[in-house]
């Protein structure tokens, strides 16, 4: 079989007839995906070749969405093939297959984890809550297309950025000398802009200095040597450093992509001379670190080459995202800076919202919504753990639960108790008495017990390895039950935390909810922590009948649904029964 790179050199060095183009793009576009290109570079570089032999461009783009999506759609037909049982010789009875296995999530060693690390969808904690706190639109993080003139991108961040009258330094990557040029030579040569930036393609690209080398006519000091500082963080996801340039309100005169794995700032500086630059990115560098964006100090100098963008580095383009974003200049930054970022909330104002906002999906009829926390109260050792898992079971099937209806979603059970054999023959015994397969792919778990994490380290894992099924298993957890919450407390690293455990347990309760958005749900004994119990939006406690065995009463106290009207049920192994 071809390999991947062969098809695709293959494509871009052989004419097609009409009747064969689409067909030979088709399988060009699948090998680009496996080799790891993004859609984009393969609309340049393959859809380039096959609109210059006459495909139009939607047919390009149709047919490259389809190679794309080949391997989702495949994935699917096996999940569809998988489901569907075949169909039984005339008078022998069906064949009733298995369901798939339950996901069992593996935890990752001691240590792994910290709140510096990648979370979610390339965003970390930080990076989350300033999207969150700054009211960042996640639309506003995608990396947007090249302009059709995007050859001319040079000459549209010439005209922002300096005065015609400067002189401008760039030069390809490899070379050790630069070529100086007026910006009104370029600017000015609108027609032949095109040409030029074709003559500095080449496999490293080319760079521009980023602040002009010769000031204008009209300049009285030297102000244009520090206009501009140029940053990025090519560690990070294009998205997520978009996410820091915006929530961060920087001061930018444009945005490049540097046609690699970074979205570089041109950040307004406009100092008067050299100290005053230097104080300046002083500030500039701390505040960034503050808030886990980290430059190369190499950034710093006022000469620094930055990615001249409307050339190609390696058949990708450098390109313009845009100009003129964030605060004015550098003064009102930094005063912004001062005011608003403290890592506290902002004002809001109920006139932000005309209507008031659609509540969370419910989990539980009049019980639980989705980022909830869910308290679940009764003696000790009276089968909690059983109706954690009972509950658990009943939500990926949307069966009642205490009489109350559920709606069918993924359920995570973190299990820091059990050994894996007792708990999932826990779970099949609750499967078999209530007639539900046990083995079903929406119910998930984690086997905690005997790792050596932080409550907040807990979070953290959690949060991550729920992003990842979301990403790469198509699972959507939207509920997370904790059993026993006391357990996260019983290891070296909790026991050297100081503060109160009621406390530290809702810090790492409030955290798997804000990364999440899942309902939160856990047990304990009654009146074990009250903290827990006055924090939580939904309270369920049983109390013992006096001289009745194995009959509870039960109560519910809701944050947004009304109480429960007292009832009775039965503890009948291994559930209760209203």
């Amino acid at each position: 079989m071809e390999s991947a790179r062969k098809v695709i050199n293959t494509f871009l060095k052989t004419k097609y007839n009409p009747n064969d183009l689409k067909s030979e793009l088709y399988k060009a576009g699948e090998a680009a995906k496996e080799e790891g290109w993004t859609f984009m570079d393969a609309s340049f570089q393959l859809g380039g070749k096959a609109r210059d032999e006459g495909l139009s461009p939607d047919e390009v783009e149709q047919v490259l969405r389809r190679a794309f999506s080949s391997e989702k759609r495949s994935s699917e037909r096996e999940e569809v093939h998988q489901e569907a049982p075949a169909a039984a010789p005339a008078g022998q009875a069906p064949v009733v297959e298995s369901m798939p296995k339950s996901t069992i999530i593996s935890p990752l060693p001691t240590g792994m984890i910290s709140m510096e690390q990648m979370l979610a969808l390339g965003l970390d904690t930080q990076s989350m809550e300033l999207l969150q706190n700054f009211k960042i639109d996640p639309e506003a993080l995608s990396i947007p297309w090249p302009a059709a003139d995007w050859r001319k991108d040079l000459a549209k961040l010439l005209e922002v950025a300096f005065e015609k009258d400067e002189t401008i330094e760039f030069k390809i990557s490899d070379t050790p000398t630069a070529t100086a040029e007026l910006v009104s030579n370029i600017v000015d040569r609108d027609d032949a802009i095109k040409k030029i930036m074709k003559s500095l393609d080449c496999q490293d690209g080319a760079l521009i200095c980023v602040n002009a080398t010769k000031g204008g006519t009209d300049a009285t000091d030297e102000s244009w040597r520090y206009r501009y500082a140029v940053i990025d963080n090519p560690k990070m996801s294009l998205a997520k450093q978009l996410a820091y340039y915006k929530a961060l309100n920087l001061p930018c005169a444009a945005l490049v992509n540097t046609g690699a794995n970074s979205v570089q700032a041109w950040v307004k500086i406009g100092a008067v001379d050299r100290e005053e630059y230097d104080e300046r990115i002083e500030f500039l560098f701390k505040t960034l670190d503050s808030q886990g964006f980290k430059i190369d100090s190499a950034n710093k100098s006022p000469s620094f080459m930055a990615r001249m963008p409307g050339v190609l580095r390696g058949g990708k383009q450098q390109y313009l995202i845009g100009t003129e974003q964030g605060a004015k200049n550098f003064k009102e930054w930094k005063e912004w800076v001062e005011y608003s970022l403290d890592g506290k909330p902002l004002i809001e104002l109920a006139s932000d919202s005309e209507e008031p906002p659609k509540k969370d999906a419910s989990i539980i009829e009049n019980m639980l919504r989705a980022g909830e926390f869910f308290l679940f109260q009764a003696p000790p050792k009276s089968g909690k753990s059983l109706a954690l898992m009972d509950m658990a079971l009943s939500i990926c099937y949307g069966e009642d639960w205490f009489g109350n209806a559920t709606s069918s979603n993924d359920v995570l059970f973190i299990n820091f108790e059990l050994t894996k054999s007792v708990f999932l023959n826990r779970l099949h015994l609750l499967g078999n008495k209530r007639g539900l397969n046990a083995s079903t792919p929406k119910f998930g778990f984690l086997n905690l017990r005997g790792t050596a994490l932080s409550p907040l380290e807990t979070a953290q894992l959690i949060a991550k390895r729920i992003e990842g099924a979301k990403k790469l298993e198509n699972h959507d957890y939207r509920v997370v039950v904790i059993d026993p919450i006391s357990a996260v407390l019983h290891n070296p690293k909790s026991m050297r935390l100081t503060g109160s455990p009621h406390q530290i347990l809702m810090q790492m309760i409030d955290t798997i909810i804000a990364l999440t958005g899942c309902a939160v749900v856990t047990a304990c004994n009654n009146d074990e922590y009250p903290y827990l119990q006055s924090r939580a939006d939904s309270v369920i406690s049983l109390s013992p009948v006096e001289g009745a065995l194995n009959l509870f009463q039960i109560n519910g106290s809701f944050r947004e649904f009304p109480k429960m009207l007292a009832r009775e049920c039965s503890w009948i192994y291994p559930r209760f029964l209203v």
